[in-house]
C-alpha cells in the first residue's frame, strides 16, 4: 500500500504490515478485549485503518467503522449501541467529540489516537498510537499464543464487521456480517472483474462504507494488489493522474462533476480544437450507441472512431487518469443515463452495479461489454432476485446479512426466508436486466393520485454543471416543484465569463443564472410527461452539508431537506 508523505507516495510493504496489525492484534488481546467484542474505528482512509482492521479481525474481535464526519451525538450512539471497548479515532479532532460524550459510554475503556497526540491522558484513557504499538511489541512475547489461537479459531460465520447504515430517516441500525458474507460477495464480484497483484486501487470514499471497504480493502486481502490512499476527496483529480488506478469505483457526484468538467471544456473551446473535440465525441457517442444496441459499428464508423480516439478521446482519457483503467464502476445511488453516455463515448464503460449493505453491496452488475444504459445489468453471479407483488426488489445469496445488531423487529421486516427486502422498485426485462424505479419510501403520490418516481427527475435536474443538488417535491402536493442548490465553483465561473460580482448570493438571483437555470428545467421538462414536469423551482441558500441534508455518501436526506426548508417549499405552493 502506498500513502503521502511529504509530497510523495511512501510504500507500506505487505510484510511491515502484518507486523503492525500483530502488535495492534496484541496489544487489544493484553488491554482484555475479548473474542467477540466490538472495537470502533473512526479515522479518514489511511494505512492505519486497514492496519487497526485487520488486527481486529485476526483477534477474533468485531471492527466497528464510523464516518469521518459523524458529529458528537452520532459517534457516541454507534459507540454505545455497540457497547465498543476500544476505539481507534484518527486525531484530536474526532477525540474531542468522542469525550463529550464519555459520560455515555460505560463500556468504553481505551481511545487510541492515530495523530497528533504526544502523550497519554492522565488517567490512561486516552493513548497515542505509536504506544498502542510499543505495548502490543512488549505482549507478544506472553501473548503470543493466544494472538494465534484467536487467529486461528475465525470462522466464515463469525461476525466480520457491523456497519451502521448512513440513515437517511431515524438513527442508524448496525449492519452484521459475517465472514461467509464478505466472501461470498467477493466470489460473486470476481467473476465479472477479476482482480490481478498488480492492480492498482486508489481508496477514496469512507472506508466505514461498505462499497469502499469491498473496492480497497477486502479484494486485496485475496488477490495481493497494492492500495494507494488518497490525501482527501479534493485531491481525487490529481491523485487520479498520478495513481492511474486499474480499477476505479465511483459514485455519482464523482462521475457527474468529471462529466461537467469535460462537457465545460468541450463548450468553451473554440476554433478547429472545439470542433475536433466535439466531432471526437459525437463519433464515440455513435459508435457506444451502436454497440449498447447489440450491433457492431460498420468498416467506416470503425474508422472514424479509431482516428477520434487517436485524436481526442484517449488524451481525455489520460487527461482524467483513466487510461489505464480495465473497470470502472458507478454505485450506491443512481447516476443519470447522459452522464454514462458520455463516458461511453470517451471509450469509459461505466458499469453500473446495484446492491445494500445489507448484503455487502453486490446485488446486480452490468457486464464488461454488454452493459446496458439505463438498468443496474443482471443479478451478479450466485445472487437471486425476485420482484414482490408492488414491484419491490428481493435478493437472495450468500451476502445477505445476518440481521441488524439490536434489533431483532427490524431484522424481522427486513429478512423473510432468507430473501432481503431491498426497500426499492424495480423491473426485470425480458433478458433478466434490473432497472431500479425508486426507493419504496420515496415514491411520490400527488394529490390527483398519480404516482411520481422523483430520482429520474432530479438525475436529469443535475446534469446540469450550475446544478450540486436537486429535490423534487410533491407528496400530496398538487404538482411537482424542486430545490436545488449550486455548484459553487461553477457558479465563480459563470460570474467571470459574464463579468459578474463574485459573490454567491448575488449570482443565485442574478438574471444570467436564472435564465441559464430555467433554460436547464424546461429543456428536463420535454422529455417527462405533463404530470411529471416540474412546475416551479428554486434556488436555496446554501448546499447541503454531510451529516446534515446528506449522508456520507452523498445521499440526500429527504425529511430533513423538507422540515429544514419547509418555508421554501410552501412558497413554491403558495399562490395555486
Amino acid at each position: 500500500m502506498y500513502f503521502r508523505a511529504g509530497g510523495r507516495w511512501a510504500p507500506i510493504t505487505w510484510g511491515q504490515f502484518g507486523q503492525a496489525a500483530r502488535r495492534i492484534t496484541a496489544y487489544l488481546v493484553d488491554e482484555g478485549v475479548a473474542e467477540h467484542d466490538h472495537v470502533a474505528v473512526w479515522s479518514g482512509n489511511r494505512p492505519e485503518w486497514h492496519i487497526a482492521d485487520v488486527a481486529i479481525l485476526a483477534g477474533r474481535m468485531r471492527p466497528v467503522p464510523l464516518y469521518l464526519t459523524v458529529s458528537a451525538e452520532q459517534a457516541g450512539y454507534i459507540l454505545g449501541h455497540s457497547g465498543a471497548r476500544v476505539a481507534v479515532v484518527e486525531a484530536c479532532e474526532q477525540l474531542d467529540r468522542l469525550l463529550r460524550e464519555r459520560d455515555r459510554l460505560p463500556s468504553l475503556q481505551r481511545v487510541v489516537v492515530i495523530e497528533g497526540l504526544d502523550g497519554s491522558s492522565d488517567d490512561g484513557f486516552v493513548i497515542p498510537w505509536a504506544l498502542a504499538m510499543q505495548r502490543g511489541e512488549a505482549a507478544l512475547g506472553p501473548r503470543a499464543a493466544e494472538v494465534d489461537r484467536r487467529a486461528r479459531a475465525v470462522g466464515l460465520d463469525d461476525v466480520a464487521t457491523l456497519v451502521y447504515t448512513s440513515g437517511t430517516t431515524g438513527p442508524p441500525k448496525a449492519v452484521v456480517l459475517t465472514h461467509r458474507n464478505i466472501t461470498s460477495a467477493i466470489s460473486s464480484l470476481s467473476q465479472i472483474a477479476a482482480a490481478e497483484a498488480d492492480d492498482r486501487i486508489l481508496s477514496y470514499l469512507p472506508l466505514a462504507h461498505i462499497a469502499e471497504r469491498m473496492a480497497s480493502e477486502f479484494r486485496q486481502y485475496v488477490f495481493g494488489n497494492a492500495t494507494w490512499f488518497s490525501s482527501g476527496p479534493q485531491n481525487l483529480a490529481s491523485e487520479l493522474g498520478e495513481v492511474r488506478p486499474t480499477m476505479f469505483f465511483g459514485v455519482p457526484r464523482v462521475w457527474e462533476k468529471m462529466a461537467a468538467r469535460i462537457r465545460a471544456g468541450l463548450d468553451e473551446a473554440g476554433g478547429l480544437r472545439g470542433h475536433l473535440g466535439r466531432w471526437a465525441v459525437r463519433t464515440g457517442e455513435t459508435v457506444a450507441g451502436a454497440r449498447g444496441s447489440g450491433r457492431e459499428p460498420g468498416p467506416l464508423l470503425r474508422a472514424r472512431y479509431r482516428l477520434a480516439d487517436r485524436l481526442v478521446l484517449r488524451r481525455v482519457r489520460s487527461a482524467l487518469g483513466l487510461d489505464q483503467a480495465r473497470y470502472v464502476a458507478s454505485g450506491a445511488a443512481p447516476i443519470a443515463a447522459d452522464v454514462l453516455r458520455l463516458f461511453a463515448a470517451l471509450g469509459l464503460e461505466v458499469l453500473e452495479i446495484y446492491g445494500q449493505t445489507e448484503n455487502c453491496g453486490l446485488t446486480s452488475v452490468n457486464r464488461p461489454g454488454h452493459s446496458r444504459i439505463g438498468t443496474v445489468g443482471p443479478p451478479a453471479p450466485d445472487v437471486d432476485v425476485r420482484l414482490d407483488g408492488d414491484g419491490e426488489i428481493l435478493v437472495r445469496s450468500g451476502a445477505v446479512f445476518a440481521g441488524y445488531h439490536g434489533d431483532e423487529q427490524a431484522t424481522a421486516a427486513t429478512l423473510e426466508d432468507g430473501w432481503l427486502r431491498t426497500g426499492d422498485i424495480g423491473s426485470l426485462d425480458a433478458d433478466g436486466y434490473l432497472r431500479v424505479i425508486d426507493r419504496k419510501k420515496d415514491l411520490i403520490i400527488t394529490s390527483g393520485g398519480k404516482n411520481i418516481a422523483p430520482g429520474g427527475i432530479e438525475n436529469a435536474l443535475r446534469e446540469h454543471r450550475l446544478v450540486e443538488q436537486a429535490v423534487v417535491i410533491g407528496d400530496r402536493r398538487p404538482f411537482v416543484t424542486a430545490l436545488l442548490t449550486l455548484d459553487a465553483d461553477e457558479l465563480m465561473a459563470v460570474a467571470a465569463e459574464n463579468n459578474l460580482p463574485a459573490d454567491p448570493a448575488t449570482l443565485r438571483d442574478s438574471a444570467v443564472v436564472q435564465a441559464a437555470l430555467q433554460a436547464h428545467v424546461d429543456a428536463v421538462n420535454r422529455r417527462l410527461s405533463q404530470v411529471e414536469s416540474v412546475k416551479r423551482w428554486t434556488v436555496l441558500p446554501r448546499g447541503f452539508a454531510i451529516g446534515e441534508e446528506l449522508t456520507p455518501t452523498l445521499k440526500v436526506r429527504r425529511r430533513i431537506v423538507e422540515e429544514r426548508y419547509a418555508a421554501e417549499i410552501d412558497a413554491l405552493y403558495a399562490s395555486g
